[in-house]
């Protein structure tokens, strides 16, 4: 129990990093990999343009207990 008390403050550290970066670069990737996987033209401009902010406002809805503002 002591060595959770002990490495609690690095592992709060670590745990808020992660999901800092989780929620800065999470909708660019899966837009971006969304994107990718489109044939068409018209298509991929749309996703581009719509899916990236979608997956944003989604990611700090469901988060937005963890993080304050």
């Amino acid at each position: 129990m002591r060595h959770i008390k002990r490495h609690a403050p690095a592992l709060k550290k670590a745990g808020k990093f992660i999901l800092i970066n989780a929620i800065t670069y999470g909708p660019a990737g899966l837009s971006g990999w969304a994107v990718k996987s489109v044939a068409r033209k018209p298509l991929k401009i749309f996703l581009a343009w719509a899916l990236e902010p979608l997956i944003r406002r989604v990611i700090k809805g469901a988060s937005s207990r963890w993080v304050k503002p």
